[in-house]
């Protein structure tokens, strides 16, 4: 592996990289609810604005089918729907009438069903107040079910494990992922992080109306787990969220960071290319790699703290960080 590099800047609270089915990599501008594109320019990558949708976008996902973004927006407490065209949506806002606290986490399995994470502003759910939730809409009818509700201390994130080929379920087959899209119980599990509780959770869903959880991964240190992103061989990356040290005192800035919702001056002077006090001081951000066991197979590093995002292309793996507002990019 080798270190993180720097692919470029830009955005205010950048977060939520995802790559659509064309490969082109999608983010999100927290702060300004613009969403940006990587783009070629001249010899370099630099990040451009594409539209602007949202108040407060925190996550994105491309439906696969025909190139739909759905948008976590904590603004609107929704999930906001934008067409190729350009118009946008209210896909879903409540359960059973009773509005969401704020989506944190969005993303689609195989069949096209959209989990969500429920979590509202940072402070309104935690250790204080274990409200979060995770849910699923189904492709079929937009039915939505409860994966767990109001029982997560900050619900931050979601993947789905890759499919496995269905025989491999009843002890027929080696059980190796594959990046076949399967029926909908062949996607073997759910990983939501848990932020405030510095943990991973794990969902199955079996029957298939059922989801029953476990922890998969104890964390320790740092403010919690922001990010995950699957890799085709059932292995789990994880980034970890911290506060950025500020530039003249040295202490924690707890306004900082998308997931902390800034909107101060030294988040300005980040999106214009200044460094904020974190990677002045030499605070580095940390992603974990998880055995498909929970074991720690690795730790990875990149120049600050405050992590945002995770999406993995072929053996690339890219990193939002909130507050130098910056794509890193780390070979694997």
């Amino acid at each position: 592996m080798t270190e993180a590099h720097l692919v470029a800047r830009g955005g205010h609270g950048l977060c939520a990289p995802h790559f659509d089915g064309d490969g082109t990599l999608w983010l999100a501008s927290m702060q300004t609810g613009e969403i940006l594109r990587l783009v070629r320019d001249g010899d370099a990558l630099a990040l451009a604005v594409a539209f602007s949708a949202g108040i407060h976008p925190c996550a994105l996902a491309v439906q696969p089918a025909d190139g739909t973004i759905f948008l976590a927006d904590l603004g609107h407490k929704s999930v906001l729907a934008v067409s190729p065209q350009g118009q946008t949506s209210e896909f879903v806002r409540e359960y059973e009438q009773i509005p969401f606290l704020g989506p944190s986490a969005i993303a689609f399995d195989g069949k096209r069903n959209l989990y969500l994470c429920d979590a509202g502003p940072v402070g309104e759910t935690g250790l204080h107040a274990p409200k979060g939730s995770v849910f699923v809409v189904s492709s079929e009818g937009q039915l939505l079910l409860p994966v767990t509700l109001e029982s997560l201390a900050y619900p931050s994130a979601i993947a789905l494990a890759p499919a496995i080929p269905a025989e491999s379920l009843d002890g027929t087959g080696a059980g190796a992922a594959v990046e076949t899209v399967q029926p909908l119980h062949a996607a073997p599990y759910l990983y939501v992080a848990e932020m405030a509780a510095n943990r991973i959770l794990r969902f199955a869903r079996r029957p298939v109306d059922v989801f029953i959880g476990a922890v998969f991964h104890q964390f320790a240190g740092g403010a919690g787990p922001s990010a995950l992103a699957c890799a085709p061989d059932g292995s789990l990356f994880v980034a970890h969220f911290e506060y950025a040290l500020s530039a003249n005192t040295g202490t924690a800035d707890t306004g900082s960071g998308a997931r902390a919702g800034r909107t101060d001056a030294a988040a300005t002077a980040a999106a214009a290319g200044a460094v904020p006090g974190g990677a002045r001081h030499g605070q580095r951000g940390r992603i974990s790699r998880l055995a498909p066991t929970g074991e720690l197979i690795d730790t990875l590093y990149v120049p600050a703290p405050e992590l945002t995002g995770l999406a993995l292309k072929g053996r690339t793996l890219y990193v939002t960080e909130g507050s130098t507002n910056s794509l890193f990019a780390i070979e694997l």
